[in-house]
C-alpha cells in the first residue's frame, strides 16, 4: 500500500475517524458477549463506546478536524452501537417490540433525510438528548449487578429516549 495514503489515513486529521472506527469494531465483542449472556462485559464495552463517542466528537470540534467521512460514519457508529444492544433487549422481552420497531423506523428515515442534504444535516439538540437517554438506558439495563432500582431507572431512561425519538422525528420532518 502507498505510504502516502497510510500517512494521510493515520494523520492527526483522522484521529476522530479512527476513534469512530474503533467504536464500530467494539460492537463485535458486544455481540459475542450478548450471545453468551455476559452482561458485565457488555456493560464494560458500552462504557468504552460512550467514552469513544464523546472523545471523537470532542477532538473533532476542539481541533477543527471535521471530515466528510466522519460526518458519515459517526452517526452510523451511533446507530449500530445503540440498536444492536436494543435488539437483544427486545429479544429478551425487556423492551417491547413495537417501540423498538418505531425506533428503528425513525433512525432509518431521519438518517436518510439528514444524509440527503448536500453536506449532511447536523443533529438537532433534542436528538442529542435522545442519544444520551438511549446510552443511559443501555448503561443501566446492562448493569452487571442485580439492582431493581437501577434497572427501573434504565427502563424509565428507555421510555424518555423513546418519547424524544418521536419528538425529534417530528422536528426533523418539519424542517425537511
Amino acid at each position: 500500500m502507498n505510504t502516502k495514503i497510510l500517512k494521510q489515513f493515520f494523520s492527526t486529521r483522522n484521529i476522530p475517524n479512527l476513534i469512530t472506527i474503533f467504536r464500530i469494531l467494539l460492537i463485535f465483542p458486544i455481540i459475542v458477549f450478548l450471545e453468551i449472556n455476559f452482561k458485565s462485559f457488555v456493560w464494560f464495552f458500552i462504557i468504552i463506546g460512550g467514552i469513544s463517542d464523546f472523545a471523537d466528537g470532542f477532538i473533532a470540534k476542539k481541533y477543527n478536524l471535521k471530515t466528510s467521512l466522519g460526518a458519515t460514519i459517526d452517526p452510523l457508529a451511533d446507530k449500530i452501537f445503540i440498536l444492536i444492544p436494543f435488539t437483544w433487549l427486545c429479544i429478551n422481552q425487556i423492551i417491547p417490540f413495537w417501540s423498538f420497531s418505531i425506533i428503528i423506523f425513525r433512525e432509518l428515515v431521519i438518517t436518510s433525510i439528514r444524509n440527503s442534504k448536500r453536506h449532511g444535516m447536523p443533529a438537532i439538540s433534542i436528538a442529542k438528548y435522545k442519544s444520551f437517554f438511549q446510552f443511559l438506558a443501555l448503561l443501566l439495563l446492562f448493569y452487571p449487578y442485580e439492582n431493581i432500582f437501577i434497572f427501573d431507572i434504565g427502563i424509565i431512561s428507555y421510555w424518555i429516549s423513546f418519547l424524544l425519538c418521536i419528538y425529534s422525528s417530528l422536528i426533523y420532518l418539519r424542517f425537511k
